[in-house]
């Protein structure tokens, strides 16, 4: 039997680095909710998703398009990590991407948002 534990996320991009020959993803996605009083709490969850690079088409999409911002809707498969530091085994979660699709860059987010304010006369943001 196969087991598999992948994750779907939906959020806006904080920033894409290359590590070696990889490329990590930094999204940021809201989980809000209401507390016991009925106020609305924030929640922001920060994830990394790795390309690695055998994937190069779309390590290199990714490297040359993705901007801080930029919504996207990420497919990745998660395992565990493990090294060794000072001595001390640890442990980590890795999310390798296996889909990454872009929703809405943040550039045409804001020149919507213009175009919507100059038709209402008014300014954008």
């Amino acid at each position: 039997m196969a087991h598999l534990c992948e994750m779907n996320q939906i959020g806006h991009v904080a920033s894409v680095k290359s590590v070696g020959k990889n490329l990590i993803v930094r999204i940021a996605s809201n989980a809000n909710y209401k507390n016991g009083e009925g106020a609305w709490v924030e929640r922001t969850h920060w994830n990394e998703h790795m390309i690695f690079e055998r994937q190069a088409g779309l390590l290199k999409w990714a490297s040359d398009s993705l901007k801080p911002g930029d919504l996207v809707h990420v497919r990745s498969t998660a395992f565990q990590t493990e090294w060794e530091k000072d001595g001390e085994t640890r442990y980590g979660q890795t999310f390798a991407v296996n889909e990454l699709t872009l929703l809405t860059a943040k550039a045409d987010k804001k020149g919507k948002q213009e175009e919507t304010a100059k038709s209402r006369g008014g300014r954008s943001r």
